[in-house]
């Protein structure tokens, strides 16, 4: 496989429309071709302690951040 996308996706809580992060990477020949980050505000906008562990993130990080739809 030279050609594909890769994605992933972070949530806040054990809500599956609690996306606190998303990355992309798109692999074009077998090379990085372009990548995308974004912190996403999560609805419902509140962060489970167990996830954090997982990520590293909190709701201090996702505060300012645009919603899922705004992404």
């Amino acid at each position: 496989m030279r050609d594909f996308a890769a994605i992933d996706f972070e949530t806040a809580n054990n809500e599956h429309s609690s996306v606190c992060s998303v990355g992309v990477v798109v692999v074009r020949d077998g090379e990085i071709a372009d990548k995308f980050y974004s912190l996403i505000k999560p609805e419902p906008e509140y962060s489970n302690y167990w996830c954090g562990q997982v990520h590293g993130l909190t709701a201090e990080d996702t505060e300012n951040a645009p919603v899922f739809p705004k992404v």
